[in-house]
């Protein structure tokens, strides 16, 4: 009888955490699944390469911008609540997008009406709803996982869910282009809703949602505990941009491919990359046990690997196997950034922190996309080398400076985020939420 309650609750708790991989992977899918279908969609709409890369980059400012707003509201108001707000947001986000697109497919909007419509829908409402998401969902995590191994395993598990987003979300898409770019343009909200629907009504209130409201403390980027981290995690998700928006456009004038080749094609590529992704992230690392700051070595130097061979592929199987191995390093990489950052400041400052993660990372996809792009038309290959340059001082950066180590290392800096599994929140109690 003593172990019946934990073991109910290790599985209420586990089965909860299955609803968060859930809405991650949904918001992601709705957004994956657009991935292939962008760039000939804006060829289709007259669109110039840069006015697409605005398009793109409009949202990851929004996301840039209001991340830390969010990641306060999140200790605050509580894990689901943002859940919630950001899943009905982001579907209402996405069909105003394919509304959008379709009048200018139509033909009952002009070029420059369509762009500002797109401008508007995919970057304030969709990217404003979005950004809440992965604050959320990390957070959520934070609370429920007892020390590192968790942490790590748990975080993990929610780049799975992306990865699981990138394999099936450009791979549907790819296929939905054989009836037309509007099949996946009004498919992406569906797939956001349905995870909305059962987290509003499977996933209970927390205790912060419950509680009384306390101003949440400020965390600086700036601060000693973060800054190597999110300055890490500025390379990677810069490559990660820099490789989505640039893919499409080589492999159709590479590879000499039609609209609907070029739609068919670069989805099974990104499904090639998004695939290991889901396995490194959901099946290997919670095996290797590597500490974050080993993740992150192995990875990003694999990554860089990738963009060379990128940057020289002539033909699709080499094309192919590069992007199989960005896909490894990446999904090494990430999960050693997420934890390693939410393991370095305090249970009071995991919604914090979640929220620079995801405001570094927006602001990558708002230079990235208009990087790639201008790149792109100066060369063909200039993204991936740029983006292979990146990495590779990236790597000198995690080996060599003093500041990058893992939570507990000594130091002649010092820290003051080493792990605790519940610190004591703002109303000075330990604290649980997703449990209670």
């Amino acid at each position: 009888m003593t172990t019946s309650v934990p073991r109910r609750a290790t599985a209420t708790s586990e089965r909860r955490l299955l609803l968060v991989y859930l809405a991650v992977f949904g918001g992601y899918a709705g957004q994956q699944i657009l991935t292939p279908v962008l760039p000939p969609l804006a060829r289709e709409l007259s669109m110039s390469e840069f006015q697409f890369g605005l398009v793109m980059s409009a949202s990851a400012a929004v996301v840039t911008l209001i991340s830390p707003w969010w990641g306060r509201r999140c200790d605050t108001r509580g894990r689901k609540p943002l859940l919630v707000v950001s899943l009905f947001g982001a579907t209402a986000g996405l069909l105003a997008f394919a509304v959008s697109a379709h009048l200018g497919l139509a033909g009952l909007a002009g070029t420059t009406l369509t762009f500002v419509m797109l401008l508007l829908t995919r970057g304030i409402l969709f990217g404003g709803a979005l950004a809440a998401l992965p604050v959320a969902a990390q957070s959520y995590v934070a609370d429920t996982t007892p020390d590192e191994e968790a942490r790590v395993k748990g975080l993990a598990r929610v780049g799975a869910a992306i990865g699981l987003a990138l394999v099936l979300g450009p791979g549907l898409g790819g296929v939905l282009a054989d009836f037309g770019l509007a099949a996946a343009l009004y498919l992406a909200p569906v797939l956001v809703l349905l995870p909305a629907v059962a987290v509003w009504s499977g996933l209970p209130r927390d205790a912060r949602a419950r509680g009384p409201k306390t101003r949440a403390p400020w965390l600086s980027p700036w601060d000693r505990r973060v800054w190597p981290y999110l300055l890490a995690g500025v390379g990677i998700y810069l490559s990660v941009s820099m490789l989505q928006m640039s893919i499409g456009f080589l492999l159709q004038d590479r590879l000499g491919l039609s609209t609907r080749e070029t739609a068919e094609i670069s989805g099974y590529v990104l499904l090639a990359g998004g695939l290991p992704m889901l396995l490194v992230q959901g099946v290997l690392i919670p095996k290797l046990r590597w500490r974050p700051l080993r993740l992150l070595r192995v990875g990003v130097p694999l990554a860089a690997v990738a963009f060379v061979l990128i940057a020289l592929a002539d033909s699709l199987p080499l094309l192919f196997a590069a992007t199989v191995l960005s896909g490894i390093g990446h999904s090494l990489a990430i999960p050693g950034y997420n934890s390693g950052l939410s393991l370095r400041v305090g249970a009071d400052e995991q919604g914090g922190v979640a929220g620079l993660i995801a405001s570094a990372n927006g602001a990558t996809l708002v230079i990235g996309p208009l990087a790639a792009t201008t790149l792109y038309q100066a060369g063909v290959a200039l993204p991936f080398v740029t983006g292979a340059a990146a990495l590779g001082l990236l790597t000198v950066f995690l080996a060599a400076y003093p500041g990058v180590r893992d939570p507990g290392q000594s130091g002649k800096h010092g820290e003051r985020g080493e792990f605790r599994n519940a610190a004591p929140d703002a109303r000075g109690k330990e604290e649980h939420p997703a449990t209670e």
